[in-house]
């Protein structure tokens, strides 16, 4: 259960477009300006709702309305004349409205008269194009006034600002405007342009009057709206004439000022924020689509590029979090998400419970409650990483809030991730584990949720199936019967829970190896995916889980959000959903591919029939459309390495059956195979190693198999305990390990009596109440068959025969019924002359031939031979010695793969 914020790229963090807000300043009496601390402009306009975390949607900021002297001005002058001002070369100051510097440095301040200052709210530039405000006000004259206007310097012009490229600059507006606009232009205005070009110095050239004259009553308006401009266009810059462009780089350039300021003006006005967001989110899922195939791959090309999105998108959402302009709840979301990006991708777990932690206190502020379940749900994660102990009591307190707020879906959504805890660290059996579980199954009856309840139930199952307890059956089999008890209500039947439930049932079956049974239910199972083939609700490629939940009518304080789809969705009617993570469709078929090969094993009389349902279950596991989506990379990775060891799991079971059949060059391809993928540690890999002992001892290199036998990886306590797993399977392979070191021994090159007696006693409170009924076979097919010094009696002799034998024919193991019928010939009929003695010979060489093993097919049929000369049936003896032999030289040519 991963958090992922699923929204639109194009409207990230809930910004949308900005839509019937076109609303204008009320018109009042314009008053005489008079400047306040802080140059804070007293207009009165509409209450408009918080926007960007400022009313009106920005802070109101200083756009100064005095342009440098052109021509081509149309600000009203003083009467004073003045002064060319002077700009220092090498001191740039940004004249980015959105500075965040609470001063301004200024290079020269003349002392001049200005018009009045115009204050722009930027928030115009978001807005649609509105016309302007048709006013009738005139700037007066220069004339004795009763006010003075204050007195304020000129910004420098940083060298980079000073020249805009040609190419840069977008043309909005037609000779016809410019036509429309000289036509506007009043007579007093010209009167004023005239008394500024005899101000002028003589040696100053004149400049072109080719830019876009701006008329007295756009003065007052927005600048997005000056010009007839829309925001995002800006009009095209005037060309210099020949002696701007021989003026050096060097020096001061007073007259680029005017032409420079508007479009520079227009620029800075860009708001931000929403472009950083939609990168970000247009980066995570440029980079979450390109996932699987990098997963697949794990290219160095391929993974640099995608951690370079990856790094260019928590770029923008970090410089979005130190922003001045975030509303509470684009506070709160920003820190979710650049929490969960942070955990997912990388291992800065440090830097994501601060932005967690700073998100959870403004939710607490502004009583964001979806938010703040949501953030303290992945700071859980996070903690767990770091201290499981202060995770699990952490997880405790939220579910005691939650469920005294009588939050339910919270509750389910705690107590399930408290559930997936306990199985990453093993302890998904222990008591406090298992009451978590049935607290939420109580809930589900409560609340008469039955998917929820049949979920819990069989992930109840699940976790006792992965013990070693000895009432493990009757845990699994309670809980497969509780949730068979709602096959009949349709609220309870969702497709990812029927094939879960008819998986477990399957599984538990074959581990009882009741394989009649088993048979029954791998029908049944098949059945079900044959009618979920075609459903339409059950994506190929999703792999998600939806629970529902009955939803708290009038709920005052509602918990789910477009914010919450990670964990929780709100559904159209009358339910809610919890979302877990699941077996996808093809995930599920290759499963009961797996399946079907174990159970063919049994019941099939065509020899490697097995290996050919398993190839086709690693081909739907490699299929390059399964577990695709968008996803993060680790996701990705996880998924990837699940079907990269179902795979090798498939390709042990192959190379074990291959080794059944004496089929040792395809044995040594599954090694091969198995080689070049790195082994995860765990049963896969010490499963591998104990397919390479196999491999070693079947081609007669006895030194190299005991070398594998002794590795350390098969080493276990006095409890039968491996000492680096504790997984069951592990365990169940050390012994076969120390079976096969005793079964060598057995070779006088490899004779060691001591340490033959010292693994038995090791063995014995091992294998004679083990749980698992083969290993009990394995054990006592082994003291039946090895010479012990001193020799064991002939009634415990026949006493292992027997168990082995009655336990091959409960599993309906033809491979451990040959060998058993074998070593009863060799220990009880040998140089015996009788009928019983032939029909057991007889009897032995039968089931090696449906075992299908060479080896052991030739040692029955000599078996065989030897019982009819004693019989005087020479001629039939001399045919069966024939192909005895003709199997053991075949046996030992197969052997000669390397």
């Amino acid at each position: 259960m991963t958090y992922h914020d699923a929204m639109p790229p194009g409207q990230p963090y809930g910004i949308y477009p900005q839509q019937n807000q076109n609303q204008q300043p009320q018109q009042q009496a314009q008053q005489p300006f008079q400047p306040l601390a802080g140059y804070h402009h007293q207009h009165q306009h509409h209450q408009q709702p918080y926007v960007n975390g400022y009313q009106n949607g920005h802070p109101q900021y200083l756009q100064q309305s005095r342009q440098s002297q052109q021509p081509q001005a149309p600000y009203a002058q003083s009467a004073c004349p003045q002064a060319p001002p002077t700009f220092a070369s090498n001191n740039p100051v940004n004249l980015s409205n959105y500075s965040s510097n609470p001063t301004t440095s200024f290079a020269h301040t003349p002392q001049t008269t200005t018009a009045p200052v115009q204050f722009v709210d930027p928030s115009f530039l978001q807005k649609q194009n509105v016309p302007p405000i048709q006013t009738n006000r005139i700037l007066p004259a220069p004339q004795p006034m009763t006010i003075s206007s204050p007195q304020l310097p000129l910004p420098q012009i940083s060298r980079h600002n000073q020249q805009i490229p040609p190419q840069q600059i977008q043309q909005t507006t037609n000779h016809h405007d410019q036509q429309q606009q000289q036509q506007q232009r009043k007579p007093q205005n010209q009167h004023h342009q005239q008394q500024e070009r005899q101000q002028q110095p003589n040696s100053q050239p004149l400049q072109p009057q080719s830019s876009p004259h701006v008329q007295t009553h756009q003065l007052h308006q927005p600048i997005s709206q000056q010009n007839g401009h829309r925001p995002e266009e800006r009009p095209l810059q005037p060309q210099a004439t020949s002696t701007e462009m021989a003026t050096p780089r060097g020096l001061g350039r007073p007259h680029s000022v005017a032409k420079l300021s508007a479009s520079a003006q227009r620029t800075g006005h860009v708001e931000t924020l929403p472009l950083l967001l939609c990168v970000a989110e247009d980066c995570f899922a440029k980079a979450h689509a390109a996932a699987s195939k990098v997963a697949r791959s794990m290219s160095d090309n391929e993974v640099k590029e995608y951690h370079k999105m990856i790094a260019t998108g928590l770029g923008c959402l970090e410089v979005a979090m130190n922003s001045n302009k975030l509303w509470p709840r684009l506070e709160a979301r920003l820190c979710l998400r650049y929490a969960s990006v942070l955990i997912e991708e990388t291992t800065n777990i440090m830097e994501a419970e601060t932005a967690l932690t700073r998100g959870i206190l403004v939710c607490e502020k502004h009583r964001f409650i979806d938010l703040k379940y949501c953030s303290q749900f992945l700071l859980m994660k996070t903690l767990f990483q770091r201290n499981p102990r202060a995770a699990f009591k952490s997880l405790d307190t939220h579910i005691m809030d939650a469920t005294m707020y009588k939050h339910a879906p919270w509750v389910y959504a705690f107590r399930f991730l408290k559930a997936a805890f306990h199985i990453q660290s093993g302890t998904a059996a222990d008591h406090h584990a298992l009451e978590n579980l049935r607290r939420m199954a109580s809930i589900a009856t409560t609340r008469d949720e039955k998917a929820m309840f049949v979920m819990v139930m069989l992930l109840e199952g699940l976790c006792h199936l992965n013990t070693m307890k000895d009432d493990w059956i009757n845990r699994v089999q309670n809980g497969i019967a509780q949730a068979q008890k709602l096959q009949f209500d349709d609220a309870a039947h969702l497709p990812q829970l029927d094939v879960l439930l008819l998986l477990l049932d399957l599984a538990c079956s074959l581990r009882q190896k009741s394989h009649r049974d088993a048979a029954q239910k791998l029908s049944a199972l098949q059945g079900k995916l044959e009618e979920l083939r075609n459903l339409p609700s059950w994506s190929s490629v999703s792999h998600e889980l939806f629970l529902p939940i009955r939803r708290i009518v009038n709920d005052a304080t509602p918990t789910l959000s477009r914010d919450t789809e990670a964990v929780l969705r709100r559904g159209d009617g009358a339910f809610d959903y919890l979302v877990l993570s699941a077996l996808g469709k093809q995930e599920s078929f290759a499963m009961a591919y797996i399946f079907n090969g174990i159970v063919a094993l049994y019941k099939s009389t065509t020899l490697g029939r097995s290996s050919t349902i398993w190839t086709e279950a690693v081909r739907l596991l490699e299929d390059k459309n399964s577990g695709s989506g968008l996803k993060p990379l680790p996701d990705a990775l996880a998924h990837a390495q699940w079907a990269k060891g179902v795979s090798n799991y498939a390709q042990v079971l192959v190379g074990l059956q291959a080794a059944t059949l004496s089929d040792w060059r395809r044995v040594k391809t599954c090694l091969d195979a198995l080689g070049t993928a790195q082994q995860p540690e765990g049963f896969l890999d010490v499963l591998t190693l104990y397919l390479t002992g196999v491999f070693k001892q079947g081609t007669a290199k006895l030194d190299e198999a005991l070398m594998i036998w002794k590795d350390p990886r098969f080493a276990m306590d006095r409890n039968g305990i491996p000492q680096n797993n504790t997984s069951h399977i592990v365990s169940e392979l050390c012994i076969l390990a120390a079976l096969n070191r005793i079964w060598i021994m057995q070779s006088p090159a490899h004779s060691n009596d001591g340490e033959t007696a010292q693994l038995l006693d090791f063995l014995r409170p091992l294998c004679e109440d083990n749980p698992d009924l083969d290993i009990r076979i394995t054990y006592n097919l082994v003291l039946a068959s090895i010479t012990l010094d001193p020799p064991l009696p002939i009634n415990q002799v026949k006493q292992h025969m027997k168990l082995s034998l009655n336990g091959a024919q409960n599993t309906s193991n033809t491979h451990f019924l040959s060998i058993a019928l074998n070593i009863m010939r060799n220990k009880l009929f040998e140089n015996v002359v009788g009928e019983q003695a032939l029909k057991s010979a007889r009897a032995g060489t039968a089931q090696a031939k449906k075992s299908g093993n060479l080896l052991w097919m030739s040692v029955a049929e000599g078996m065989l031979a030897q019982s009819l000369e004693q019989q005087g049936l020479k001629e039939e003896a001399e045919k069966t010695r024939e192909d005895g032999i003709r199997l053991a030289n075949e046996a030992h040519v197969r052997t000669q793969v390397e």
